[in-house]
Parts: C-alpha cells; structure tokens; sequence
C-alpha cells in the first residue's frame, strides 16, 4: 500500500466517523426534544389532575352546576390561566394539537359552554382570547376527531 492509498483510506474513514458522529448527534437531538415533550405534558396532566380546586370546577362543569357561580374570581381565573398554559405549550409545538385535544380540551370546552363558570368573569376579554382561541380549535379538531395512533406520541 502506497502512502497517498493510507492517506485516501484514512480520509474515508474519518468521513465515516464524522458521518456516524453527526448521525448520532441528531438522534440524540431527537431523542431529548420528544424527552422535553414528554416532561411537559406530565406537568401539565399532574398539575390537573392533582389540583383540588381544578378537580372541583372539572366534576362541577360536568353538569353546569349552578355552584360554578360561587366559585371565587382567582380560582376561575387560575383555572383559565391553566389551559391557556396549555394551549402556548400546543402553539409552540412543545404539546401536539392532537394531544392537547385528547388530554386537556374537554374540560376547556364545557367551561366555554358553562353560563354558570363565565356569571362573573367576562368571556370577551381581550385577556381570554388565548382561551377562546384553544377552546375554538379544540372544537374544530373533535368535530374531526378521527383516531390515529400516531397523533399521540411525543
């Protein structure tokens, strides 16, 4: 083997490792965004499921309880704040839109439709319409709704 054949051979195989390296690098990327997807989502599925005022509003929006009208200003509010965090997390793709459907819409629907929820907060605010807005798309993609295992993943 000459020296400039070492030297060929040599070079093909630093392009294969670099190759490798750089292969290896965007799976790790890939592997640490769903990761960060995932951590999201968990957060946001605890802090509902976990929260007594939250589940108290939720069994109440069941059924329109008339009680919904004695539910303090801050909870309402914290309550909207929560799925308008929700529905920034969808817009910046940290939450698939098919997820959030899934997992955190209906109760963001049945508040939109609860007169009982909305007797002392006012709807059109423009401080709700993130809220409007997610509840709008929600609405949307269940009237549409159409079950694909591959739309619940991170």
């Amino acid at each position: 083997m000459t020296l400039a054949q070492a030297k060929d051979i040599a070079a093909i195989i630093g392009a294969i490792v670099g190759l490798a390296a750089l292969l290896k690098g965007v799976i790790e990327y890939s592997c640490q965004g769903a990761q960060k997807r995932a951590e999201h989502f968990l957060t946001m599925r605890k802090r509902l499921k976990e929260n007594t005022q939250f589940k108290e509003i939720c069994a109440l929006l069941e059924t329109n309880d008339p009680a919904l009208r004695e539910i303090p200003f801050k909870e309402k509010r914290d309550f909207l704040g929560y799925f308008e965090e929700v529905a920034i997390l969808m817009n910046s793709r940290l939450i698939s839109k098919h997820v959030a459907h899934y997992m955190f819409a209906y109760y963001a629907i049945r508040c939109w439709e609860s007169g009982n929820f909305w007797n002392s907060v006012n709807r059109n605010s423009i401080y709700w319409m993130v809220f409007g807005d997610f509840v709008e798309r929600m609405n949307k993609l269940e009237k549409r709704f159409l079950f694909k295992r591959r739309h619940y993943r991170f």
